[in-house]
C-alpha cells in the first residue's frame, strides 16, 4: 500500500488539512494510507514510510529536502472550489469588484488566479492583504472567501462564502501517475469526484476520462482479434499481450525473461535487425507465422509490435476468406507484379497507375483489344486504399440496354416483367466502398450514359422501380478501346460523361509500340516448362505486329509450348510479301525500340477499301456476309494493321458510299451491287 503526505507548517487551518484529507480518501479508498505531518513537530526520520508527499505551495517545495529523499516526490497541489457556489458569481454585473479574502496571502493570491482560471473574468477581484493597507479596500462592500468569513474586514456588507477549496482533478492525475494507482475503481471514484467540480476550461479532466475510455477500448479490441498480440519496449519487456498471445507462450508482463523461455534458440531471431512479415517460427511442434513491426514516435524507436497466428489459424483464414469471395467474384486477383513491362512506354504507363491508385478519382483507362486494360484496372484496385473493398466488373458492350441498366443499378421485385420476386442488388451497390470496372464503356447507350452521369456525380443511385435514394461510396474505373473524343464529335458519347469519367486518363500502349516487352511476356507464358527463347524466335516476335496484342501473344504461346513452333498465320505475315522484315528501317539506330509498322496498303485509303471489298465479296451471298471481327482477322493476315475502331469508320464509309449493306447478328456486311471492276486487281 502507497503512503501519501499532507505537509503544513502547523496545526493552525484543522479545517483545511480534514478537507484535503476527504478528497484523497472518496478517491482512493484504501488502495493509499494517507497521513498528515506538521513540519514544526516533525522530524525527517517521521517521513521515511512516504512514497509521495503533498504541499500547499509551490514556495514549501524547497524546504523538503531537509525531510526527503528527492524532490520529485513533492507534489504542490492545486485545489479549486465546487461548481454549485460560483452560480452566484457568474450572475455578478460586468466590472463588479470584489475581495478575495483568505487566511494568508498564499492561498489568498491563488484563490484568486484560481477564480480568474474558471472563467470569472467579468468582475475585478481584488485579493485582501491586511499586511499591505491599499485605500480600495474600504470602497468594495462585497468579499469572496472559501470558508474563512472571520477574515473579511468588517465594513464588507456581502459576504460569498465558496467553501473551502478541493484538490483538483489534475492534482488526482498526477499522483494516480505517479504512483501507479491506475484501475478502474480509482477511475470510476475521480469520475464522480469530478463531477461536483469547476472546471478550468483546459479540458484536463475531461482528456483523462477518454484517455482512459480508449485504453479500455483498446484493451478489449486487442482481447477480440484472432490473433495473437505483443508488444515490448525496446529492452525486450513485455508492455502488453492480449490473452491469445499470453495462452501460446505463458507471457508475464514486464519479464524480459518470458518470451526468452518461450522462444530459445530462436528468441534472437525474433528481434532481428529488420522488420518483417509472416515469418515462420516452430516451437514445440507448432508452427507460428509472426509478423513484427517497430514501434516509433517521431524518429525514436520505443518498441515492438507482434502479430501471431499459427498455420492452422492462417489456413482456416484463407479457406474462409476464399470461399467467400470466389462464392461473391467480388475480387480482384492481379496485381503490378503481374504486369511484365520493360519498355518506357509501359513503365511510363504503370508509374501513372501506381501514383493514380494512391488516389480516388475516376480513371479512364484506354487501350487496343488484348492490351490488358481489366488486369491494369485490377491492379490499381489491389495498389489502392479500396484493396480489401470489392472489386466488381462489368462489360458494357455484352448486354443489352435495359439488362444492362438493371444490372448496374438493380431493381426492387415486380419492377418488371420477369423481374425476380426478391428484387436485385446492383453492380454499384455491391462496390460500396470499393471499386467498379465498367469496361467498353464506349459502347454504351445515350440513355444509359445520361443515368450513370448523374449516379458518379451524386454518389447515389434508386434501383430501378423504387424510389428511394441510396448512397454509395465507388471508385470508378472505365475502359474503352474506341476513340471517345471521335465518338463526342459524332454524338456517340456523351462530353459530360467523359470528363467525369476522365479526371485520369492512362493509355496502354499496343505491343507494337512496346516491342522490347514481347520477348519477355512471351517466356513468362512458358515459364513453367522452362523454355528458353531463342535469337531466331525472338526476331520473329519482335517484327510481327500483333494485332491482337498480349491476348495473341499468349495464344501464339499456348501453340509454341504445344507445336514448337509459331501458328501460320504469324509467320506468313513475317515472311510473305510485303512483310515487316522487309521494311525495317536501315538507318535505325542500334538497340533501338521498333515502332508500329504498317504495310504499304494499310497507308491507301482507297487500296484498303479494296482489301476491305474483295474479303466481303467473297463471303457476301443472298442470306448473310461476314462479321467486322472476322474482316480484322483477314486483314491481319494480309499483314494490314487496321485497329477495330478504324475498321468501324470504313465500313460506314463504304455503307454511306452505298457499296455495302451491314445489319446486326449473324449477317455482318454483304456487298450492296455488283463488284466495281477494279475490286481483286490490285
Amino acid at each position: 500500500m502507497k503512503t501519501i503526505y499532507i505537509i503544513f507548517n502547523t496545526r493552525e487551518n484543522t479545517e483545511t488539512w480534514s478537507s484535503l484529507y476527504e478528497n484523497l480518501k472518496a478517491v482512493f479508498e484504501d488502495y493509499v494510507r494517507v497521513k498528515i505531518c506538521f513540519l514544526d513537530e516533525a522530524l525527517p526520520a517521521d517521513l521515511m514510510d512516504g512514497d509521495l508527499f503533498l504541499v500547499l505551495y509551490r514556495e514549501r517545495v524547497y524546504p523538503m529536502k531537509d525531510y526527503v529523499p528527492s524532490l520529485d516526490k513533492v507534489v504542490v497541489m492545486s485545489r479549486t472550489v465546487q461548481s454549485q457556489y460560483l452560480e452566484e458569481l457568474y450572475q455578478l454585473p460586468e466590472g463588479t469588484q470584489l475581495l478575495v479574502v483568505n487566511d494568508s496571502v498564499e492561498s489568498t493570491l491563488q484563490a484568486a488566479n484560481n477564480l480568474y482560471a474558471l472563467g470569472l473574468n467579468h468582475l475585478n477581484l481584488v485579493p485582501y492583504l491586511p499586511s499591505e493597507p491599499n485605500p480600495l479596500y474600504r470602497e468594495i462592500k462585497l468579499a469572496i472567501t472559501p470558508g474563512e468569513e472571520e477574515m473579511v474586514p468588517p465594513h464588507v456588507e456581502r459576504i460569498i462564502n465558496i467553501q473551502s477549496r478541493c484538490i483538483d482533478a489534475n492534482t488526482f492525475i498526477t499522483i494516480i501517475n505517479k504512483l501507479n494507482l491506475n484501475n478502474q475503481l480509482i477511475t470510476r471514484n475521480l469520475l464522480e469526484y469530478t463531477k461536483t467540480l469547476a472546471t478550468d476550461g483546459t479540458g484536463f479532466t475531461r482528456k483523462y476520462v477518454t484517455e482512459n475510455l480508449k485504453n479500455e477500448m483498446l484493451n478489449q479490441a486487442f482481447q477480440t482479434l484472432d490473433y495473437g498480440f505483443i508488444l515490448t519496449d525496446t529492452l525486450r519487456s513485455t508492455v502488453y499481450s492480449n490473452d491469445l498471445a499470453a495462452a501460446y507462450f505463458d507471457l508475464r508482463p514486464d519479464s524480459p525473461a518470458s518470451l526468452k523461455l518461450a522462444f530459445g534458440a530462436q528468441y534472437e531471431a525474433l528481434f532481428a535487425p529488420d522488420d518483417y512479415r509472416n515469418r515462420l517460427f516452430p516451437l514445440n511442434g507448432t508452427n507460428y507465422i509472426i509478423t513484427r513491426t517497430t514501434i516509433s514516435v517521431v524518429d525514436q524507436m520505443i518498441g515492438y509490435a507482434f502479430r501471431i497466428r499459427t498455420e492452422k489459424d492462417i489456413k482456416n483464414l484463407e479457406v474462409d476468406i476464399s470461399k467467400q469471395l470466389v462464392k461473391s467474384g467480388l475480387i480482384a486477383k492481379y496485381h503490378f507484379t503481374d504486369i511484365i513491362g520493360q519498355s518506357d512506354a509501359m513503365l511510363k504507363c504503370l508509374s501513372l497507375a501506381k501514383k493514380v491508385a494512391l488516389t480516388d478519382f475516376a480513371v479512364l483507362i484506354s487501350g487496343e483489344s488484348g492490351t490488358g486494360k481489366e488486369l491494369l484496372a485490377q491492379s490499381i484496385h489491389n495498389f489502392s486504399n479500396r484493396k480489401n473493398g470489392p472489386f466488381v466488373a462489368i462489360n458494357c458492350a455484352a448486354l443489352p440496354e435495359n439488362l444492362l441498366e438493371s444490372e448496374l443499378f438493380g431493381y426492387e421485385k415486380g419492377a418488371f416483367t420477369g423481374a425476380s420476386p426478391h428484387g436485385k442488388v446492383g453492380r454499384f451497390e455491391q462496390a460500396h466502398r470499393g471499386t467498379i470496372f465498367l469496361d467498353e464503356i464506349g459502347d454504351m447507350s445515350l440513355n444509359l450514359q445520361a443515368r450513370l452521369l448523374r449516379v458518379l456525380q451524386e454518389q447515389q443511385l434508386m434501383r430501378l422501380g423504387s424510389d428511394k435514394v441510396i448512397d454509395i461510396d465507388v471508385r470508378v474505373i472505365a475502359a474503352t478501346n474506341r476513340d471517345l473524343p471521335e465518338a463526342i464529335r459524332n454524338r456517340h458519347f456523351r462530353e459530360d460523361l467523359y470528363y467525369r469519367l476522365c479526371n485520369i486518363p492512362i493509355h496502354i500502349p499496343p505491343l507494337r509500340q512496346r516491342k522490347k516487352d514481347i520477348p519477355y511476356i512471351f517466356s513468362s507464358f512458358l515459364s513453367s516448362f522452362g523454355e528458353r527463347l531463342e535469337d531466331d524466335l525472338i526476331h520473329k516476335l519482335t517484327v510481327y505486329h500483333w494485332p491482337g496484342n498480349v491476348r495473341e501473344l499468349k495464344n501464339a504461346a499456348d501453340y509454341y509450348r504445344t507445336l514448337h513452333e509459331l501458328p501460320e498465320t504469324i509467320l506468313s505475315a513475317i515472311s510473305g510479301p510485303g512483310a515487316p522484315e522487309a521494311r525495317e528501317s536501315p538507318g535505325r539506330p542500334a538497340g533501338a525500340e521498333p515502332g508500329p509498322v504498317f504495310p504499304p496498303a494499310s497507308r491507301d485509303q482507297e487500296t484498303l477499301d479494296h482489301r476491305i471489298l474483295d474479303i466481303i465479296r467473297v463471303h457476301s451471298s443472298d442470306t448473310g456476309g461476314i462479321g467486322r471481327v472476322a474482316i480484322l482477322q483477314l486483314l491481319h493476315q494480309q499483314g494490314v494493321s487496321l485497329s477495330d475502331n478504324g475498321l468501324r469508320l470504313r465500313i460506314q464509309a463504304l455503307r454511306e458510299e452505298g457499296k455495302i449493306l451491314t445489319s446486326r447478328g449473324r449477317t455482318g456486311c454483304r456487298l450492296a451491287g455488283p463488284l466495281p471492276p477494279e475490286v481483286g486487281n490490285h
